[in-house]
This record gives structure tokens, C-alpha cells and sequence, in this order.
């Protein structure tokens, strides 16, 4: 409804407004994070004060849950075609399957603040996501690794600019993303069997006809030369 109002509104006032992941190549990409956090008995069950980190047991296991599913949630995360001029490499995006604190580089940044403040931000949405299922996604991934006690790589160190701590990343196209999220039948059950099914039919189709189109892209760089 948000995203109605806000289009609708720009329009009145002869604007444009959108929310697709990369709109303008030289500059960011439009990113729709979901923070998460976790509440038993009254208090921040992701928080525990005698761990070095501050953080409970129960949080790696989330945290391992989403590095898991990271490249299987991708597609659902990231629904368009233009998404993938967002992941990249420097983009801050989420691209690197990784976890860091308070570490902007990474696919799940721990946030500082501790006590009844603990969370953990998910950086994989862009704008053009259904918030409502991408928090779907997160949410399942973090209850997977809770139910299988998935444990999370080493925290990410390194800037994730000129270096990174894996070689692990999430797909490069809606086509591999597709192709990922259909792999992890585990994280399919979870979401909801028929909707990704029926998902991936319309997305595949998106995905053809992109691929079929002649871009002015290609007419610029190769139509005067050859």
C-alpha cells in the first residue's frame, strides 16, 4: 500500500517514483532490510551478557540458518531482473554470503546495540521485494537454523571491498537465483510449496523474455562496429 501511495503521489506532482533495486547505474541500489529480533519471557532472547559478543546461542543458530538459505532465498529477495545490478561486489548489498558486526559489507549485519536492543539486520531485499515475503523468507531461514542448530561461518573481518573472508556468494541472475531456490527443498517446504511453485513459473517467464529482447545496450555497443 506504501509503494501505491508513494507512486501515485510522485505522479500527481509529475514524478516518477520507484523502487526497483538499481534504477541509475553510477549510483547505489535501493535496498528493503528486515531486522529481526527475538523475544522470550519478556526479554531479547538473541542477548546474552556472559557471552564475550553478547549474543545467545539461539542467535548463531539463526545466523547459521540464514547463511545456509542465503542463495536459495535470493530469487524471492531479489524478484526482478534488474535486482542483480544491486548484488554485486562493493555494492553493500548483500552479495557475500557472510555475517559480520556492525559491518555494512555483509549479507547480516549485528547491529551494536545489545540488551533488550540486540538484532540482526538482513541486507539482501532491494525495493522492488513483497516486504511481506521477504520477511517470510527471513523468518524461516532463522527457524531452520534453530530447528537443525545450523551453526554460522566466522564473523566477515575483512572490508569486503578489496577483500573478503569467503568465496561464497549469492546468484549473479534471476535465471541462477531461480535455479538455487528450486535445489533447497528444505527452504521450499518452509516458504510455502505452491507459492513457489507458482512463483517460479511467472519468474521464469520474466526471465525468457528479458533473455529473447535486444537491448539498446547491445544496439550502442555493437550495432555501428559489426
Amino acid at each position: 500500500m506504501l509503494k501505491v501511495l508513494a507512486k501515485e503521489v510522485a505522479a500527481r506532482r509529475g514524478l516518477l517514483c520507484t523502487f526497483i533495486g538499481k534504477p541509475i547505474t553510477e549510483r547505489g541500489g535501493s535496498g528493503t532490510h528486515v531486522n529481526l529480533s527475538l523475544e522470550k519471557a519478556g526479554k531479547n532472547a538473541f542477548h546474552d551478557e556472559t557471552a564475550d559478543d553478547g549474543l545467545a546461542p539461539i542467535t548463531r543458530h539463526v545466523l547459521g540458518g540464514m547463511m545456509n538459505h542465503l542463495r536459495s532465498m535470493t530469487a524471492v529477495c531479489a524478484p526482478t531482473v534488474n535486482a542483480y545490478k544491486r548484488l554485486c561486489p562493493g555494492q553493500m548489498s548483500g552479495y557475500w554470503v557472510n555475517w559480520g558486526y556492525d559491518h555494512r559489507g555483509v549479507a547480516v549485519r549485528v547491529p551494536p546495540a545489545r540488551g533488550s536492543r540486540t538484532r540482526l539486520e538482513h541486507r539482501l531485499s532491494d525495493g522492488a521485494v513483497n516486504p511481506h515475503i521477504a520477511t517470510a523468507a527471513v523468518l524461516q531461514a532463522a527457524r531452520l537454523g534453530v530447528v537443525h542448530q545450523m551453526a554460522p561461518p566466522p564473523a566477515e573481518t575483512k572490508d569486503c571491498w578489496d577483500n573478503v573472508g569467503t568465496d561464497k556468494h549469492v546468484p549473479t541472475s534471476l535465471a541462477a537465483a531461480l535455479d538455487a531456490l528450486e535445489s533447497d527443498q528444505e527452504f521450499i517446504d518452509a516458504l510455502s510449496r505452491p507459492y513457489v511453485n507458482a512463483f517460479v513459473v511467472v519468474k521464469r517467464a520474466e526471465w525468457e523474455r528479458y533473455a529473447a529482447h535486444t537491448t539498446d545496450w547491445e544496439l550502442n555497443e555493437y550495432l555501428h562496429f559489426l
